[in-house]
């Protein structure tokens, strides 16, 4: 009987193994260290990657939709790809960052702004962990003119839903050196996103194209630009023509909220809450009126989270996934 009964029991097991095992865990995170990048995977699939290396400040590329395809544009990381706009190089897929700090551009910091140098430094990794979901926590270094301007603690959370679906957490908590830091009024910064070139509302040279901003107002596309609004919604066409979104949540703890929003039907969305005298400019407001000072030692701490779905602002639930979101402390 014994015998019986361990013959038995390893072949049930790998009738387990083969058939139950998979489905367990099957949207597990893992997250790696590599030389020059830290990868995610989710399901053993590659989500994207932390690119710390490929240029002067970091960015997150590429982005994997819940199609399997990118939903950031490829520019300028890779050229000639079709229906992809080549402006604006700066515009990485998913990065933070603003126009001018201290008067030193961290937005297109190879433009050397006023004559600045202006980099950020990965100078520790202090959490990376994988699991059901992953968490990635970053400690940077702002640098201008080779003095730290800011360090910034930047925390990643990758959440998968059903049907390849993923929530991302973006935290970061902005940290003033020896001297007080000053987010100026700009338009340019804040967290931001460039969506892949099939779903742009418009093509900045034919100005056509398939895709649609929305945000919790209702407003639509170039009627989102500068308007406050607690989520907004990127969603069109990917590569395989069906449609998917990105949307950008705003938590109602963040300063200035809701935040206003950069929105560009050319395929750039910005949760920005540092250009007040540009975005209500018809309402009265002067320039300057957005700045924010970081006082010497003090720390600014922003929550965002992005929602990767398929479909439309509506049949996504985006506003339900943002109630959750704003309802339970992020």
């Amino acid at each position: 009987m014994n015998q019986l009964r361990t013959a038995i029991v390893p072949g049930f097991l790998t009738f387990i193994t083969a058939f139950a095992l998979p489905a367990m865990g099957q949207d597990r995170v893992a997250i790696s260290e590599l030389d020059d990048r830290i990868r995610v995977e989710i399901g053993g699939q590659l989500f994207t990657e932390w690119q710390h290396k490929a240029w002067s400040v970091p960015y997150l590329y590429p982005v994997i939709g819940p199609n399997g395809v990118n939903v950031t544009r490829h520019f300028p990381m890779k050229d000639d790809v079709a229906g992809e706009d080549q402006d604006h190089p700066h515009h990485r897929s998913i990065r933070f960052s603003h126009r001018k700090v201290n008067g030193m551009s961290f937005w297109s910091p190879d433009s050397k702004q006023g004559g600045h140098d202006t980099r950020i430094d990965l100078k520790e990794i202090r959490k990376l962990q994988s699991g059901e979901t992953g968490e990635l926590v970053l400690l940077n270094e702002w640098i201008g003119d080779e003095k730290l301007v800011l360090t910034e603690v930047v925390t990643l959370r990758f959440i998968p839903l059903e049907n390849r679906e993923v929530l991302m957490d973006f935290d970061i908590a902005l940290t003033a050196g020896e001297e007080d830091v000053t987010f100026e009024d700009e338009k340019d910064g804040g967290v931001s996103i460039r969506v892949a070139g099939s779903m742009k509302v418009e093509d900045r040279k034919s100005k056509t194209g398939k895709g649609t901003i929305q945000n919790s107002n209702g407003e639509m596309n170039a009627a989102a630009w500068g308007k406050r609004a607690t989520w907004c919604d990127y969603f069109g066409p990917d590569e395989t023509g069906k449609t998917v979104g990105i949307a950008i949540f705003d938590h109602p703890d963040n300063l200035r909220f809701p935040t206003h929003w950069h929105a560009r039907t050319y395929g750039l969305l910005t949760a920005n809450r540092f250009g007040t005298g540009f975005f209500e400019a018809k309402q009265g407001a002067k320039k300057g009126d957005g700045d924010y000072t970081i006082k010497a030692g003090e720390t600014l701490r922003l929550k965002h989270r992005f929602f990767f779905h398929h479909g439309s602002s509506e049949s996504a639930g985006v506003a339900a996934k943002y109630a959750e979101y704003s309802g339970s402390g992020g």
